[in-house]
């Protein structure tokens, strides 16, 4: 009975967790590498960033998630970059990580006009919590099923990206989650694969006056059995320290962030929330903190 129980939670879940997009983030102004792969070494290079963020604040189990990322140029190879950015997200009895390294190379297609391409490999996990979920004092079951939780085999994972630049104006497409062979959970003979998620995203840098500089967004999501989505925000910045943006996404989702830059130190915060529900149950937070370190030597 506990081994049937186990297998009908266990394909549920996977059914879930295979069309999860990837986790949201909205630090994308201070952190471009986590909008596409092409951005490491091409924007802040020696930029470590981390971040938190925790959605459906009213809600006991909702989603967090937390970043760490670093990127810079590579110095014995002209126009290429690398970084690595590792990823855990969590969303009630439900965990994934992403640890991933990444490679990026820019050419010149015409005159001003550069064309960088993005490639992350890595690995992949995800994770069932269900010691977390029936241990709750809460939840009354038969102690028998609280024994073990469900845990997949590492996976290898990749993205890749394409950015046009030129100028201020920035346009690039990234596939996430591109896989090529199934995966196994330890504990249960099935396979599961991950869907392939895709981002397009635009972007134009206008310098307004010497302090003053805007820089609006549009970004669109979307992947096979996930609902597309339309975002567009926009980011204000004086003297290249102080910034604030907003935000809104389908769904009725609005949202305001904002961040200061001091000496190679960078400190940001986002919320947002939902039009449509109840105001305390649908509040989404997020905190980053970035470092340059190429800044913050400099500056001893």
């Amino acid at each position: 009975m506990k081994k049937i129980f186990l297998y009908i939670i266990f394909l549920t879940a996977a059914n879930a967790a295979v069309a999860q997009q990837t986790p949201v983030n909205e630090n994308y102004f201070m952190d471009k590498y986590s909008l596409a792969p092409s951005y490491a070494g091409n924007y802040n290079p020696k930029s470590v960033q981390m971040g938190y963020r925790k959605d459906w604040s009213g809600i006991s189990g909702g989603p967090q998630t937390a970043r760490l990322a670093y990127n810079d140029k590579l110095p014995f190879m002209k126009n290429a970059g690398f970084g690595g950015k590792i990823i855990f997200d969590r969303a009630g009895i439900f965990s994934q990580l992403y640890a991933l390294a990444s490679y990026s190379y820019n050419i010149t297609i015409a005159g001003d006009h550069n064309l960088i391409f993005g490639l992350s490999m890595g690995a992949y996990k995800n994770r069932l919590n269900l010691l977390d979920y029936y241990n709750d004092p809460g939840y009354n079951l038969d102690p028998a099923l609280t024994n073990n939780d469900i845990n997949s085999k590492v996976k290898f994972m990749s993205d890749f990206s394409a950015v046009w630049q030129w100028q201020g104006a920035k346009a690039g497409i990234s596939f996430t989650n591109i896989t090529i062979n199934d995966a196994n959970y330890k504990t249960f003979d099935t396979k599961y694969k991950p869907l392939a998620n895709y981002q397009i995203h635009g972007s134009y840098l206008w310098a307004v006056t010497d302090n003053w500089d805007v820089e609006p967004l549009v970004i669109i999501r979307g992947g096979k059995y996930i609902l597309h989505q339309f975002e567009i925000a926009s980011q204000v910045t004086y003297m290249k320290k102080v910034h604030g943006s907003l935000l809104y996404r389908d769904g009725g989702i609005l949202g305001a962030g904002a961040a200061l830059t001091l000496g190679g130190i960078q400190i940001g915060y986002n919320f947002n929330f939902s039009t449509a529900i109840e105001m305390g149950a649908y509040n989404n937070h997020e905190v980053s903190l970035g470092f340059n370190l190429a800044e913050l030597i400099k500056a001893r």
